[in-house]
């Protein structure tokens, strides 16, 4: 019989949103509700590129627009140019600073308008737009490059996702070069920066450098996603530093005419080493750097072992500590250390840049989703006791609080036109409003902080290609006195003592990490507090004159106390730097027109497909294509038996510009089913998805209509030689999820999944006859420790009634995975490991109990074969599941018992597959017995 149908819903989405970008980059492949429906975008076209934007950006595209024909010519001699225009997307309705690049179907960027922080591992920047396109334009020259068979084959096959090798090298090889590249032209980006190379320097330190297999992608142990970028981008600079920055190109020339996934041998084509030398080589030079350095933190206490990600620290009144946490063993969260007391969680926290704390109340910055596609910050206050969080502004983009010294009012920074200006309002936990502006300039600012008493802000300023400053910002006048501005370091995280005499603040000096300096307001004379050889930022003063600070480790990043000793302050020669310009030839106008997708939805490759269906060969082709800002996107493939000259075809559409996503999808599929007969499945399914996401939980609506014809036709010997049954369904579905799953997560750890799909199926629509299912499915898992052993429960049902022709049946056998879509077919609930016979019915019924055990976190690959293994997991489960027609009975019901081990995988260096096999104890409709199972992915 014809393979059973998931849901045509999500099977039109995924034709068209995935098939289109076969192996492509992330970004894309998740194009589906990218941008806020409100954005109205235009296109600027310079000799080159098509820069998309929308309304506010106008100054933001008109300066891009120069940069990216300035840094084109900037990189064509030492990495050339590439045939066809480059769409670049200016976005701003994340307050997350990224960006993005593809070459399929079509070469194209995304940068997001919102600047980095300062502190930040990516805040080494006087010019966002600058640095983090030529990032991304590097990606491009390297890609898009196919020389030899790719090249060949690309006459044939158009754009086609195989014909990129350089697409599949390791991930630390493509980041790395577009990382060095960011910072060849000038001191901006990471690899100068100090910070960025702690991350090596401090692993160096402990003899814990990465080897080579774990810094290529898909590793969760810190410096987790950085290690690509770090790891990488030192490697090339090495290379450069020794072979010459000309070796790069030749290096990107060889690796693209090699088949994916064996361009490792190319190293010792131009470099007449092998890979793994060099690498070895560059870890042992990188260790001699820090041969003798002192030890990191010498005289501070470490008051935290969390690692990864420790900031926006805050003290109070009786010298505790409020700060964030985010790592891979648990929710970002808002955390509370006392003097004398371990870390207790205050609130769940996501992002931010910093806490404030007075008489009782926290308030904080968060990330939220915003009309379930932006990434924004917004004011948040809570108890620092805990309890109710309070919403204190609402979609203003505001972050970076501080009280003030009445605890009447908050300063804070407000996203504006792809920089951060100052603002304040009033504090009301019990209401919601938008910060009025205080101090509107070309500057960007970040990390204002007010004066004990009252009359004074400092905060962070930079201009773009001007200086760090720090500034001060007179309330009463809003007059502005830069006290100090260095254009050789990043002057972050500034706070006051207790005094209001002495300013506090973090700074990169002489290529080195973060360290605390003090600068006396009256006269600028700058100090230095800590030399700490590692990194320490946000430094605070506690009410006991101690000095608390975020201060890096080989781990990450942790709180450290120190006293606060000025005695043993050190001066320091200080100049400030000139300031830096205030305009931008951005002001040249620059003629605009509406966005046009038809002008990138023309197909730019096929690729010819083979596969078996019933037991039979088919061959054909298929293509796919979205255009540039994913509004529209389709697919169609076509395949042919020798046994019929009529092709199984199929097509799909979906148009995402507005909320809801539309799609409508078609197929057309024959199968032979036995003793001559034939089954011809024709299919069209149309509708509307429509998600509401927050960060810590979503819904999906679903509305559609299917039709579907089966038309079973017998060349011989048959009763009735041809015979056809027709389906016309209305169908609604809910989906609800709030499961949770960490970097050192084996399954979804905590929250809940619960769904609801309903199907009227009508003679009035042309159905032959009348009838209706409706599917439950909920899903609940549990921590059962500290650590990452779960407990996974589930309970499943699914009714069908009316016409026996046209009504739904259900299965409940099969080892899974038991997918989380809106399906109404045959396998919508069905899960009862090692049992593949068990009966179907109109009803049906499943209940999955596991319990999860980690066994071993492992991380390892080899060398640079595009596998490896993240870590290793076992599971005790229980199944109980049973089909019925009429009266449900007991001892009908299937059971299954028994124990699977998973593996965790990273394939291809980013994607994540398990691969699992267990025993199960089964008793069904046959005798009980013991089988055997594998599946690939978690069983629910």
């Amino acid at each position: 019989m014809r393979p059973t149908r998931t849901d045509r819903a999500r099977l039109a989405a995924a034709r068209a949103l995935i098939a289109a970008l076969l192996l492509s980059a992330a970004a894309v492949a998740s194009a589906a509700n990218r941008y806020d429906p409100r954005l109205r975008f235009r296109t600027i076209a310079t000799p080159h590129f098509d820069v998309h934007f929308h309304q506010g950006e106008d100054r933001l595209a008109r300066r891009l627009a120069i940069i990216v024909e300035e840094v084109r010519g900037q990189l064509a001699p030492s990495f050339g140019t590439i045939d066809g225009r480059v769409h670049v997307i200016l976005v701003n309705q994340n307050d997350v600073a990224n960006g993005w690049a593809t070459p399929l179907p079509v070469d194209t960027i995304e940068i997001a308008a919102s600047p980095p922080a300062p502190e930040s591992l990516i805040g080494n920047t006087a010019d966002w737009l600058r640095v983090v396109f030529t990032h991304e334009y590097t990606h491009i020259l390297h890609l898009d490059r196919r020389r030899g068979f790719a090249s060949v084959l690309s006459r044939i096959f158009g754009r086609h996702p195989v014909l990129f090798p350089n697409q599949f090298l390791p991930h630390w090889q493509i980041e790395g070069l577009a990382t060095f590249e960011e910072s060849a032209a000038g001191g901006d980006g990471r690899i100068p920066a100090g910070d960025f190379s702690a991350l090596l320097d401090a692993a160096a330190r402990q003899q814990r450098l990465l080897p080579i297999d774990r810094a290529g992608g898909g590793l969760v142990a810190w410096p987790g996603g950085n290690a690509p970028y770090a790891y990488g981008g030192y490697f090339h600079q090495f290379l450069a530093d020794r072979y010459g920055p000309a070796s790069l190109r030749r290096l990107a020339d060889a690796t693209a005419g090699r088949v994916p996934y064996l361009g490792a041998p190319a190293f010792r084509t131009v470099y007449g080493r092998s890979l793994g030398e060099l690498w070895d080589e560059f870890e042992r030079e990188r260790a001699r750097k820090v041969a003798n350095a002192e030890a990191a933190h010498a005289g501070a206490a470490r008051l935290t072992h969390h690692g990864f990600d420790v900031f926006a620290p805050a003290t109070d009144d009786d010298g505790g500590i409020i700060y964030a946490v985010s790592n891979p063993d648990r929710f970002p969260a808002l955390m509370s250390l006392t003097r004398d007391g371990a870390p207790t969680r205050v609130a769940w926290r996501v992002g931010g840049g910093r806490t404030t704390v007075r008489d009782g109340w926290i308030v904080f910055d968060q990330l939220e989703r915003i009309r379930s596609v932006g990434l924004q910050l917004d004011l948040y206050a809570v108890r620092t006791t805990g309890g109710v969080v309070h919403w204190l502004t609402h979609e203003a983009r505001a972050g970076d609080p501080d009280f003030s010294p009445d605890g009447h009012s908050i300063v804070c920074t407000i996203q504006r036109d792809g920089r951060h200006v100052l603002a304040r309002l009033p504090f009301d936990p019990d209401g919601q409003t938008m910060p009025t502006i205080l101090l509107e300039d070309e500057g960007d600012y970040a990390g204002p902080r007010w004066s004990p008493d009252g009359s004074t802000i400092v905060a962070e300023r930079r201009r773009v290609g001007g200086p760090s400053e720090i500034v001060l910002i007179d309330v009463a006048t809003r007059g502005v006195r830069v006290l100090l501005a260095r254009s050789d370091a990043r002057l972050v995280t500034p706070s006051w003592t207790p005094d209001g005499r002495t300013i506090l603040f973090a700074a990169d000096l002489d290529g080195g990490p973060f360290e605390i300096y003090a600068a006396d307001v009256a006269t600028g004379d700058v100090f230095e507090v800590t030399s700490t050889h590692a990194g320490a930022q946000f430094p605070e003063t506690a009410p006991d004159d101690r000095l608390v600070y975020v201060g890096y480790t080989a781990d990450g990043y942790d709180l450290f106390e120190r006293p606060l000793d000025r005695r043993a302050w050190r001066p320091v020669e200080w100049s400030n730097s000139p300031a830096g310009p205030t305009s931008t030839p951005a002001d040249t106008p620059i003629a605009g027109m509406g966005y046009r997708p038809w002008r990138s939805l023309m197909p730019v490759y096929w690729t010819p497909i083979a596969l078996s269906d019933a037991d039979e060969i088919l061959v054909g082709a298929a293509t796919a294509m979205t255009d540039v800002l994913g509004r529209h996107a389709y697919a169609a493939t076509a395949a042919w038996s020798g046994a019929r000259s009529r092709p199984d075809w199929s097509a799909s559409y979906v148009y995402d510009r507005w909320t809801p996503a539309f799609f409508a999808d078609y197929s057309d599929d024959t199968d032979p089913v036995g003793g001559g007969r034939e089954l011809r499945s024709r299919e069209f399914a149309a509708g509307m998805l429509l998600p509401v996401r927050r960060i810590r939980r979503s819904q999906t609506f679903l509305a559609s209509f299917d039709a579907e014809r089966d038309t079973l036709t017998c060349a011989s010997g048959c009763a009735a030689p041809r015979s056809a049954v027709d389906r016309r369904s209305l169908r609604g579905g809910w989906l609800f999820d709030s499961r949770r799953l960490f970097g050192y997560s084996i399954s979804v750890e905590e929250g809940w999944l619960a769904k609801a799909i309903v199907e009227s199926t009508r003679r009035a629509l042309g159905a032959d006859g009348d009838a209706g299912a409706a599917v439950m499915d909920v899903r609940h898992y549990w921590r059962l420790n500290g650590g990452h052993i779960v407990l996974a429960a589930r309970g499943a049902g699914a009714t069908a009634w009316g016409d026996n022709r046209v009504r739904r049946t259900f299965g409940v056998g099969g080892s899974g995975p038991a997918g989380a879509g809106f399906d109404v077919g045959e396998d919508a609930i069905g899960l009862l490991r090692g049992a593949s016979a068990t009966p179907s019915g109109p009803h049906a019924a499943v209940i999955n109990l596991d319990v999860r055990v980690p066994i071993a976190f492992v991380e390892r690959g080899w060398g640079t074969v595009p596998v490896s293994l993240r870590s290793i997991h076992a599971a005790a489960f229980a199944d109980a599941a049973h089909a019925w027609r009429g009266r449900f009975s007991l001892d009908d019901v299937g059971t299954s018992f028994g124990a699977e081990v998973s593996f965790d995988t990273v394939l291809g260096y980013v994607l994540p597959v398990t691969f699992a096999g267990g025993v199960a104890w089964v008793e069904d409709t046959a005798p009980r017995r013991a089988t055997t199972f594998a599946r690939i992915g978690a069983a629910f």
